[in-house]
């Protein structure tokens, strides 16, 4: 059975803005306050996953076999594994905070609710910041393929908050400080159990939908015989190598661990004020780290201190470049631990080896050549749609919630956007650059009609396919990902003449949502 995290105590400081909200405010203003406080929790999750996305997506995993891999190769696979590992805790946070919200009474506002560029700041979150290595205290998140410098815009996500920092909703400058805010509220004398009683508890989004891992967080240690069998799973089959190095299942690392959480389960449905103050402890432990009472927060997230929490994840990976050396930032421990006493990663290292791919920064669909236009827009339209599935849970009868996430949100994550982000990064846009993912403002109309805008987005992906194909050879390598990006418009979507379309696609959301909503 899983532990959990217990419940954090209110610090003084939060006892002293508890106190000062209950001598001076009102039941009504909390509650305004909390709702609007909510929502924005829910922006700020959001804002951070097309960031982890991108980064994500430049990393080339799977260049060399498990037997095969180098130093280099290694490092690549585990800041994949991290890396993703936080975006999964991410979308669990964006969740928690829409639980919360929707226990209220109100319906979480997720679609065209990310950031409309890039750079981007964080929502209220005070302008500048500490030093960067190259001086620079704006904080204003890029996106941007896998480099030292795109480690340091993470650690100004993640920054932990200072033991003795004020509750901030506005003007903050580490996001433990604005869930302070958000803690104090909940724990003012004019709330109640009843009102996180507002939203049905069952139509909430339920526990069965999260899992802390998947294939993308895994990581192997080193080097790996990629045929033999799991322990317990048999012989090894005669023709594989008799290389004497583990099976994958052995040296496999789940960096997300199932303690790392407050309340009875990691995605909680809410329904009482220690239910939301369960919901926000988590939120804030895996971004921060492990309370320590009255100290501040530690390098873990957990009780078995087997999970680094997110800043501290990204700093363990920062460390490993040369460029970290002179930085004014420390390492959990001094000397480093065994697991990162690697070689150190010079400069441009990756990105020579084929390891990182060259995304160009910020970029916009706009910004890629117009051909390429379309393409790049489905991208989009999809992750747009993806965010009106996320609304949409909350309307689907609680009996039919588990299959819709299953062919909705599961599908267009695993099935269609991964899939479709790992064919297009193979699209070159110019003699260095390949093509990375926008998560741009892709407008699909209102919701009721969204399913019928992201049909006609990938009707326009695939007549620019065909359009590039007509122009190149029958041997070149890009007339074989032109046709991958027809085949996942149709997985998506029911496309005319498309082999994989069918009942299989994306749902239509239609069914759930009122005329002009």
């Amino acid at each position: 059975m899983k532990k959990s995290d217990p419940v954090t105590r209110l610090t003084p400081m939060e006892q002293a803005l508890v106190a000062t909200l209950n001598a001076t405010s009102n039941r009504e203003t909390v509650l305004k306050e909390l709702k609007a406080n909510l929502q924005t929790a829910i922006e700020i999750e959001l804002a951070t996953i097309p960031i982890y996305l991108n980064t994500y997506y430049s990393i080339n995993r799977n260049t060399n076999s498990g037997e095969a891999i180098d130093n280099l190769q290694a490092f690549a696979n585990k800041a994949g594994g991290i890396i993703m590992s936080v975006a999964v805790e991410e979308m669990l946070h964006m969740s928690l905070s829409a639980n919360i919200l929707f226990s209220m009474g109100v319906a979480p506002q997720i679609y065209r609710q990310a950031p409309k560029k890039y750079p981007t700041g964080l929502p209220y979150h005070q302008p500048q910041g500490p030093k960067g290595p190259n001086g620079e205290t704006a904080v204003l998140i890029p996106l941007a393929k896998l480099t030292f410098e795109q480690l340091w815009h993470f650690l100004q996500i993640e920054y932990p908050e200072q033991w003795d920092a004020w509750p901030q909703d506005r003007n903050w400058q580490t996001i433990g400080q604005f869930y302070s805010y958000i803690r104090c509220l909940i724990h003012t004398r004019f709330l109640t159990d009843a009102d996180f009683q507002r939203g049905p508890a069952a139509e909430a989004i339920q526990p069965y939908n999260y899992s802390p891992n998947n294939v993308d967080t895994v990581y192997p240690t080193g080097k790996f015989d990629p045929w033999k069998p799991a322990p317990g799973g048999g012989p090894a089959p005669a023709w594989s190598q008799a290389d004497g190095y583990p099976s994958g299942a052995e040296i496999a690392q789940y960096p997300d661990r199932g303690d790392s959480h407050a309340g009875a389960t990691e995605l909680m449905t809410v329904a009482s004020i220690l239910d939301a103050a369960c919901a926000i402890d988590t939120i804030c432990d895996q971004g921060e780290g492990y309370p320590v009472p009255y100290l501040g927060p530690g390098d873990d997230d957990d009780p078995s201190k087997d999970e680094a929490s997110h800043y501290v994840k990204f700093l363990t990976l920062q460390a490993q470049y040369a460029e970290y050396k002179g930085t004014t930032e420390s390492l959990p421990a001094e000397p480093p631990p065994p697991d990162l006493q690697l070689p150190t990663i010079a400069k441009g290292a990756l990105e020579a080896a084929g390891y990182v791919i060259n995304f160009p920064k910020n970029p916009t669909a706009k910004g890629y050549p117009a051909k390429y236009k379309p393409i790049a827009d489905f991208c989009s339209a999809c992750f747009q749609y993806m965010l009106i599935m996320t609304e949409t849970i909350y309307r689907v009868p609680p009996q039919s919630q588990k299959l819709f996430f299953n062919e909705g949100l599961h599908r267009s994550m695993i099935w269609v956007l991964d899939k479709y982000i790992r064919t297009i990064r193979q699209i070159p846009i110019d003699d260095k650059q390949f093509m990375g993912p926008v998560f741009e403002d892709f407008n699909l109309g209102g919701r009721k009609e969204s399913f019928k805008a992201l049909i006609k987005a990938g009707a326009e992906a695939i007549d620019a396919a065909n359009k590039v194909i007509k122009t190149l050879k029958p041997d070149d390598p890009l007339v074989s990902v032109m046709n991958n990006v027809i085949y996942y418009v149709g997985v998506a979507t029911p496309q005319p003449n498309n082999s994989a379309s069918g009942k299989a696609h994306l749902p239509d959301v239609a069914p759930y949502w009122p005329a002009g909503s």
